[in-house]
């Protein structure tokens, strides 16, 4: 093996040095930076990125707390109309049962009143039939013959 050969030692000891310090000075003006140049891109384009995930993290963050603050006051908002609709509805429900209970009691007192005059003209006619019936009862059971209008006046009595 030509490597073990010791004469030619000191030869391959200089070019050894040689390629490698030209390989060096290759790598280190014209590969290792442009490489440094693109990893320093990729680091730059990556904290920009961060910058602006947290950037967009925090706007979201704001977002959604404005659309919180957004629907508590639609919330509160709603709860409104509702309890204002409810209370309308109230004040109507209660204006047709105010109506309701006035026609009910018309009715009420228009049908006591009809009830009324059909007692006293069923009493009057009790009182007529009973006025015959006593007349004839009377006729029949005494030689005297009663008039009519002595029974009307004792029936008036007792009514």
């Amino acid at each position: 093996m030509p490597q073990l050969d010791f004469t030619t030692f000191i030869p391959q000891l200089f070019w050894l040095f040689a390629s490698l310090s030209f390989l060096y000075l290759v790598l280190s003006k014209v590969a290792l930076p442009r490489i440094s140049d693109v990893i320093e891109e990729r680091n730059d384009t990556i904290a920009d990125d961060l910058d602006e995930a947290k950037s967009l993290s925090l706007e979201a963050e704001k977002v959604v707390d404005d659309l919180r603050v957004k629907l508590e006051a639609a919330k509160l908002q709603s709860q409104k109309n509702i309890m204002s609709e409810r209370k309308k509805n109230l004040e109507l429900i209660t204006l047709k049962r105010k109506e309701f209970e006035g026609k009910v009691s018309k009715e009420i007192l228009n049908s006591e009143n009809k009830i009324n005059d059909s007692k006293a003209l069923a009493l009057k006619d009790i009182s007529l039939v009973a006025e015959d019936i006593a007349e004839e009862l009377l006729n029949n059971l005494f030689v005297r013959k009663v008039e009519k209008k002595d029974l009307s006046k004792f029936s008036k009595d007792i009514i």
